[in-house]
């Protein structure tokens, strides 16, 4: 079963995306950048749904801090936001992600987002 790593500060949002992934993936949720750091630093993962605007530690600094580790770089990572700027969505693939989901959620875009991912 792949592991999918989410990592958003909102309780509801985490709640929601593990309600409807962990059919059928197995999904490790954290609330902040730094947790995510630490559980990277011996846990493993396939995939990566990271919030982009997060308190302490924005997404795209987390995605930074992720690729400089060497047995991260080449985790794919879907961005999550809520932000529907042209100018944020060009910025998520220039920082290195595959793709982004906004929210809310919609569980079979989701779903969708995250297979084609897999499928690559």
């Amino acid at each position: 079963m792949r592991t999918i790593l989410i990592v958003d500060d909102n309780k509801l949002n985490l709640a929601t995306a593990r309600t409807v992934l962990s059919k059928e993936y197995k999904v490790i949720p954290v609330m902040k950048g730094q947790q995510a750091l630490t559980y990277l630093e011996n846990g493993v993962c396939d995939l990566i749904l990271l919030d982009i605007k997060m308190p302490e530690m924005d997404g795209f600094e987390v995605l930074n801090r992720i690729r400089g580790m060497e047995q991260c770089r080449s985790i794919p990572v879907i961005f999550l936001t809520a932000d529907n700027d042209p100018e944020t969505e060009a910025r998520c693939f220039s920082e290195g992600a595959v793709d982004f989901i906004t929210k809310p959620f919609v569980p079979e875009v989701m779903l969708s987002q995250i297979s084609r991912v897999f499928e690559k």
